[in-house]
């Protein structure tokens, strides 16, 4: 891996614009949110939101062009959830976190189904093959290439996810000294997502420019993804932002931040970014960087980013 941090980023992001999907619809203000959210500070630096945006339209449009390879190879006119759940299929633990929101999508469209409904209580009127179409449709395929039986157990396994239980558990800290105000705030901010700006977000990957398009099932698929890599950046930066802070009555703490920006001065560009940020409570474009040169070397949530692995889709989700 070169010097520069970001180096994989800028590859992956010089072939997708050579793909025709240049980004002209921005998600920053929408990404400051969602970080606030995820336990960055109220009010996240621009230039870390739109270092983010990078990274996550990147990844996504390069899972969307290889979704669309996929389809065309099985004949299909439209990018389906299968495409997508093909390509994830080996990492088994982003693969059941994305089972566990179909399923609870399934379930919030009961939910929403049976407060229409003037008989609430008639659950014949809901069968389940009715009301369970994208758990029906996935487990159908998954079912299809199953030849061990390891894509099934998935969908009855129900562990705790550590990562997400940690996230929580961080985020129920970082609210504890909220005011109402401020917890109203954090509360809206939770709301947001991808798929509440279904339209901007198809904008946003520039789907009219592919002969083969994602179904609507499948863009659901795509915005939660896409807030599960900025949830993942987030996560990580914190870490590494935690690392390079100093403790009180830490002999070593001066010695580590110390290395940490040396490292970073070692070429002219993150030498400039790092004398122009302002220390402050909110996460630097320095800390994403280093956190996705940390963890490029090793199996783990950004392993994707090194520089062997650097193809296109698979970076991040396979």
């Amino acid at each position: 891996m070169s010097n520069s941090a970001a180096s994989p980023m800028v590859a992956s992001s010089t072939s997708v614009v050579g793909k025709g999907s240049a980004k002209t619809t921005s998600f920053i203000p929408e990404l400051q949110s969602m970080m606030y959210a995820l336990g960055d500070s109220r009010r996240p630096l621009h230039e870390t939101a739109a270092l983010v945006e990078d990274i996550v339209h990147t990844q996504l449009i390069n899972l969307l062009h290889q979704a669309a390879e996929v389809a065309v190879l099985r004949g299909a006119r439209v990018i389906s959830p299968e495409d997508i759940i093909f390509l994830m299929r080996k990492d088994k633990k982003k693969l059941r976190r994305l089972l566990k929101y179909i399923q609870f999508r399934d379930h919030k469209s009961k939910l929403l189904k049976t407060l229409d409904d003037d008989d609430p209580l008639d659950t014949d009127k809901y069968p389940s093959s009715s009301v369970n179409k994208r758990q029906r449709l996935v487990q159908d395929f998954l079912g299809s290439i199953d030849q061990t039986g390891e894509f099934l157990t998935l969908l009855g396994v129900d562990e705790v996810d550590e990562v997400k239980q940690e996230r929580m558990e961080r985020l129920e800290k970082h609210t504890r000294n909220m005011d109402p105000a401020q917890y109203s705030d954090f509360c809206e901010s939770r709301q947001l997502s991808f798929s509440k700006k279904a339209s901007k977000f198809r904008e946003w990957l520039d789907c009219s420019s592919i002969d083969v398009k994602p179904n609507a099932f499948s863009m659901e698929i795509l915005s939660y993804l896409a807030y599960e890599t900025v949830a993942q950046i987030v996560d990580l930066a914190l870490l590494v932002k935690q690392d390079m802070t100093p403790k009180a009555g830490d002999p070593f703490g001066h010695v580590i931040s110390a290395t940490f920006f040396q490292y970073h001065s070692s070429n002219a560009e993150s030498a400039a970014a790092c004398s122009t940020e302002p220390q402050s409570s909110a996460i630097q474009p320095a800390h994403i960087r280093e956190a996705i040169r940390r963890y490029s070397r090793r199996i783990g949530p950004l392993s994707p980013f090194s520089v062997r692995n650097n193809r296109a889709v698979k970076e991040l989700y396979l």
